[in-house]
């Protein structure tokens, strides 16, 4: 056993250091007699020794006090162990982590139950956590294949010789605000072909809007045109379709703002790349 104060070792029986003079509590010689009994939990061996070693403080009202714990060392096997771990009370076992794991991810607690059974073969416990496993992964695929979502039913049909008919196109919602991108059908945007199977093939995004007045934002970060058209394709002098009449064009750089009037059967444009914000004024 070494002295608390010094560290030196303190022969058998001595009240006091021989180094530094410290005081052996009574309690420290009969800790010592008990553990030199019990011998290693390893190999069984009495050629072990014990330190008491430091493992924290407490700050109280009337100051810090020191917590030391006794470590048993085997001489013979090398083994270390807390010595007085019976005298400290039983931690508290959080059940309900067992019972949040079991009901969620059951997989967890079978295979810390599994890993701790150290009596059953090694094939069968690690075929039996393998196997819970496999079971668990099939469940998640299977649900995640249930929730997918199907395709919006009022999406808008894809046109390539005409815009869709009338403003009843549009979504029956009021909103004060919303987002649009270029590239994305949104709740407002319909898919449209023009020129199809000429060199002047395009295929983009237009988008239906409710009527009103709104500030626009491009929060995005490029300079965005947003055009606003008559929602008819008709057919120009050179024979190329194009939309019947053009209302307004505001260009936008990054974090800009301007007002745009939406009116009656007509629909908006936005340039590649474009992200904006509408508020309906």
């Amino acid at each position: 056993m070494k002295c608390p104060n010094c560290g030196a070792e303190i022969k058998n029986n001595s009240k006091f250091c021989e180094f530094c003079g410290s005081a052996i509590s009574t309690q420290m010689r009969r800790e010592q007699e008990q553990l030199n009994k019990a011998g290693c939990p390893r190999c069984g061996s009495t050629n072990i020794t014990f330190n008491r070693e430091k493992q924290g403080e407490v700050k109280g009202k009337r100051g810090t006090a020191v917590v030391r714990s006794t470590v048993g060392v085997c001489k013979d096997c090398g083994c270390t162990w807390q010595a007085d771990s019976d005298n400290k009370a039983p931690k508290k076992r959080r059940t309900w982590l067992w019972v949040l794991g079991w009901i969620c991810v059951f997989p967890v607690p079978l295979t810390i139950l599994m890993l701790r059974k150290k009596s059953m073969k090694p094939a069968i416990k690690y075929g039996i956590i393998i196997v819970a496993w496999l079971i668990y992964i099939m469940i998640a695929i299977s649900g995640n294949s249930k929730s997918t979502t199907t395709p919006a039913s009022n999406s808008q049909p894809v046109q390539s010789t005409a815009v869709p008919a009338t403003i009843e196109a549009q979504k029956e919602m009021e909103v004060n605000s919303f987002y649009l991108t270029e590239g994305e059908a949104g709740d407002y945007g319909f898919e449209l072909t023009l020129n199809k199977g000429t060199e002047f093939e395009e295929t983009k995004f237009y988008y239906l809007i409710p009527e009103g007045d709104y500030t626009i934002t491009n929060i995005g970060s490029y300079r965005t045109q947003v055009s606003v058209y008559k929602n008819e394709v008709v057919k120009n002098e050179a024979r190329w379709e194009e939309f019947a009449e053009a209302f307004e064009c505001v260009v936008l750089d990054a974090d800009e703002s301007s007002t745009l009037h939406i009116g009656e059967n007509q629909c908006v444009e936005i340039t590649e790349g474009g992200e904006i914000r509408f508020e309906l004024n």
